[in-house]
């Protein structure tokens, strides 16, 4: 049984994958995740992504090392599976966009795939059907920018609230929920439309993430919403 670990600065989502099959994905803290390790039982190796937080994972090694469990850190890499990377300094790329878009080329191999990641940030990534990374996006996530608007404005107050369709709103604060909402989702649409005449015109988006789900629904965008993209671009390292 195979232990997968995907680290955030403060929260780490892990699954288990036995003979294929992947666990549901969990959620927890890292100091609650370290405490959770003596129970995982018959684990064989573990594969880790961590974006930022080295001090965790060195915690991890250690504990695999005492238990004598083969351990491997997953890195963005030029080349992956046939997927090249666009960037000229492939190591600046986070690895779990990276993983993402590995996850969503097995999944939709012969199409050109738009792979967007809502969380705290919004990453966009492109690969086309050639296996070839076109390039991406970075933005605040939904909660940043009203976190920003919060923290930069002295009479913009609101509170965050689900919203049923896109329009106008008539206080406050439903201009913001409604106004970074829909910022969001003409970014998603704007890269879409940015594609349209080149060879690698989008063909399928694919969403991922916390607000991922979301922002499909909210943009009506009628695309494909993977929760475990990363797990699935890390089983190919299996």
């Amino acid at each position: 049984m195979e232990l997968l670990i995907d680290v955030g600065n403060t929260r780490v989502k892990y699954a288990l994958l036995e003979n294929k099959h992947l666990s549901k994905i969990n959620h927890c803290s890292t100091f609650d995740f370290l405490k959770l390790l003596s129970s995982f039982d018959h684990i064989s190796s573990i594969l880790i992504s961590s974006v930022s937080n080295q001090l965790f994972s060195k915690e991890i090694h250690t504990w695999a090392d005492l238990q004598d469990i083969q351990i491997k850190d997953l890195k963005t890499e030029a080349e992956s599976f046939g997927i090249k990377n666009s960037y000229e300094n492939y190591a600046t790329m986070g690895a779990d966009r990276w993983l993402a878009v590995i996850g969503a080329q097995f999944l939709y191999p012969n199409e050109n795939l738009l792979i967007v990641d809502a969380g705290t940030a919004i990453t966009f990534d492109l690969v086309d059907k050639e296996k070839q990374h076109q390039g991406g996006w970075i933005i605040p996530g939904v909660d940043m920018m009203m976190q920003a608007l919060f923290k930069n404005t002295d009479k913009v107050f609101a509170e965050q609230s689900t919203i049923d369709v896109l329009a106008f709103g008539k206080s406050t604060s439903d201009n913001v929920n409604l106004g970074c909402w829909s910022t969001a989702t003409a970014a998603v649409h704007g890269a879409v439309a940015m594609t349209k005449d080149t060879d690698y015109s989008i063909e399928r988006v694919v969403f991922t993430g916390g607000n991922g789900a979301e922002l499909n629904r909210l943009g009506q965008f009628n695309a494909t919403y993977v929760e475990n993209l990363v797990f699935v671009g890390m089983q190919r390292f299996l």
